[in-house]
């Protein structure tokens, strides 16, 4: 178990599964290869709604140790980033995202594997541009428990290793979230406050499409309190995307940067890159994991 796993961890019951897990556990690496990993342990890649409600907790406790750990590092969410032209989709918990299997190879490239039942639910139902494949060989892991396995019913996804998952026009027409223009919201700097919430209500359309007035109200307010009064900065959160693609969507997913990095939100990062820090918590409680 790594420090920071440990520090997470702290103070919280373990969740009954088959065994006692504890809630939390970080993996580093790149998402398709790390993504499988964390379901053999009985974990689910956690997206904002856990992470940074975790966050926010800390915050309110002032518990240093807590702060350190939530607030002081990054964390890649599942949440995804998918752009195509100058429209944005942001689809919080996505299981494009959740529910990879792992890397493919194939005549024309590398592909990742995705449950045909996660595709499903990430389109609600709308399957007409996913082919399913019967059954795949997919490689994961990191490292000494990198592992070769068959799977059945998934859907395979073009991977430009390490940058980013490519869908076709039609496909990212069918995932089951409202697309924005990029001209219509604040994006490439860090915001005011007043940019993001305003009477309680989020104002900023890729956080009101991640997630909820109760969750980031509260966030924003506590974020730009810490980073007033621990790093003097009026601006923070700021939305940060890769250039606009042409011809077919990339997808990545959001990371949420550090309290001292300002605590920006980026969708521009390698969904490949070895350096990714992947929160899984236990998926049978998902919800109440992080309860003491």
């Amino acid at each position: 178990m790594s420090d920071l796993t440990a520090v997470l961890n702290d103070g919280r019951e373990q969740v009954p599964t088959t065994v006692m897990l504890d809630p939390f556990h970080v993996e580093v690496g790149a998402i398709p290869f790390v993504v499988p990993l964390l379901r053999d342990g009985g974990r689910v890649f956690a997206g904002g709604s856990v992470v940074l409600a975790e966050r926010l907790r800390a915050l309110r406790s002032g518990d240093a140790e807590q702060i350190s750990a939530w607030c002081s590092n990054y964390f890649d969410l599942a949440d995804a980033c998918i752009t195509f032209e100058d429209q944005l989709k942001a689809q919080s918990d996505s299981s494009l995202l959740t529910g990879i299997r792992g890397v493919v190879g194939t005549s024309d490239g590398s592909c990742v594997a995705v449950d045909a039942a996660a595709v499903s639910r990430a389109t609600n139902d709308d399957m007409r541009y996913f082919p399913v494949m019967d059954s795949e060989t997919v490689s994961y892991g990191v490292g000494a428990a990198a592992v070769s396995r068959p799977v059945q019913s998934v859907v395979l996804l073009k991977y430009h290793d390490p940058y980013f998952i490519e869908l076709s026009g039609d496909q990212f027409t069918s995932v089951a979230v409202k697309a924005v223009r990029r001209p219509d919201f604040v994006h490439g700097r860090d915001m005011e406050e007043s940019e993001l919430v305003s009477g309680g209500v989020i104002i900023h359309p890729v956080y009101r499409a991640l997630w909820p007035a109760e969750l980031v109200v509260p966030l924003v307010s506590e974020t730009f309190r810490f980073n007033r009064e621990e790093h003097g900065c009026n601006t923070s959160m700021g939305v940060y995307l890769a250039r606009e693609p042409q011809g077919s969507a990339k997808m990545r997913a959001f990371c949420a940067g550090r309290l001292d990095y300002w605590s920006r939100l980026v969708g521009g990062y390698g969904i490949g890159d070895d350096d990714l820090r992947l929160l899984g918590v236990v998926e049978s409680g998902a919800a109440g994991a992080a309860k003491k």
